[in-house]
């Protein structure tokens, strides 16, 4: 998955929903039980194991770009997301898929097209993306005003700092991410600031880690690199929710001096731990944790499938080509959209 937007990157929170509530990073955790789907059946592997993985994976890319285009139209709102997110891999579908999660009844999809749209800087969208700036969800009109200036129009970003001083947790992780996305080293003023004010009394301990956990993401990437100690901290909390956070983080900031420390948490319960890890030291140009991700695409649960083949997109051997095209016949509509973006994916320096 691409965009952090609106439920936490963690794969355990993501774990811990289950469709239609489940929306694309909605908010930073939930305490749903965990989905359990049925495992995908063994089937005989038609791999040609002497073809290349890019070769193999080229050959599925069709299959790949079909599955996103029938998810962006489902019934599931996660996924919907999620396949507009895939189209940072789909240049022409792009804005077909973005025109299509601006009119979407969900504001998770609203945000993540907005969210794409501002991204990928889509400036013929800017009419239909207009309206929005009166959503009645928050979150989505802190993406309208993201989306707009990352187009070049002038809008005045004022709003955003309400939206970061927000007592809504949810909205408050979702600003700041947009302000991250924004690459603005001058908006890291006002996220330090904002980071520093108190959340809700009723927002539960684990919850305000994560947040803040999201703001020090933020200012790194705004270039302030020592709130990287409190994200490599977080790395060993007592929360696991918070450790996958962390980890998943490293992972995206390319933490070298936290490798050989993520590198143990490949046998550390746990199984989303573990499949962060993997991420995190693949995103470093390690691929210790290969053979973790692939025994993970035999869980009984699809959501750590799913991980599992986000997290395949980022090798480059065969044996991850080889799961990929698997998961795009499995039978969650969630694994299907994760190892089809993984799929288009393939060779590009995604973030």
């Amino acid at each position: 998955v691409m965009i952090a937007v609106l439920l936490s990157a963690s794969p355990m929170a993501r774990a811990q929903n289950t469709p239609p509530q489940r929306m694309a990073r909605w908010s930073p955790v939930r305490s749903a039980v965990p989905q359990r789907a049925k495992a995908p059946q063994p089937r005989a592997s038609t791999v040609n194991t002497a073809v290349s993985p890019e070769a193999l994976l080229a050959a599925h890319r069709s299959r790949a770009e079909r599955q996103i285009l029938i998810a962006v139209r489902g019934q599931n709102a996660f996924q919907r997301s999620n396949a507009i997110e895939a189209g940072a891999y789909l240049p022409r579908r792009a804005p077909s898929l973005v025109a299509i999660g601006l009119r979407d009844q969900s504001p998770a999809v609203r945000f993540a097209a907005l969210a794409m749209m501002g991204k990928l800087k889509l400036r013929q969208m800017t009419t239909a993306a207009r309206p929005l700036l009166n959503d009645p969800n928050e979150s989505v009109r802190a993406a309208a005003l993201f989306a707009m200036h990352m187009c070049g129009h002038k809008v005045d970003l004022t709003p955003m700092a309400s939206y970061l001083a927000s007592q809504d947790s949810r909205v408050k992780a979702n600003a700041a991410l947009l302000m991250g996305m924004t690459g603005d080293p001058k908006a890291l003023l006002m996220v330090r600031e904002m980071a520093s004010q108190t959340m809700s009394r009723s927002t539960g301990q684990e919850r305000k880690v994560l947040v803040r956990l999201q703001f020090a993401e933020v200012m790194v990437k705004l270039g302030n690199e020592s709130s990287l100690d409190a994200i490599r901290a977080s790395a060993f909390s007592q929360f696991p929710e918070v450790q996958v956070f962390a980890v998943t983080m490293l992972g995206r900031l390319q933490d070298r001096d936290m490798e050989a420390g993520i590198v143990p948490m490949l046998a550390k319960k746990p199984i989303e731990l573990q499949l962060a890890a993997a991420e995190a030291l693949a995103r470093m140009g390690r691929y210790d944790g290969l053979d973790v991700l692939v025994e993970a695409c035999a869980s009984q649960q699809a959501p750590v499938r799913a991980q599992a083949a986000a997290a395949l997109g980022r090798f480059r051997q065969p044996g991850a080509a080889q799961a990929l095209a698997k998961l795009l016949d499995d039978p969650s509509g969630q694994v299907r959209v994760a190892a089809a973006a993984s799929v288009l994916s393939w060779g590009r320096n995604n973030p």
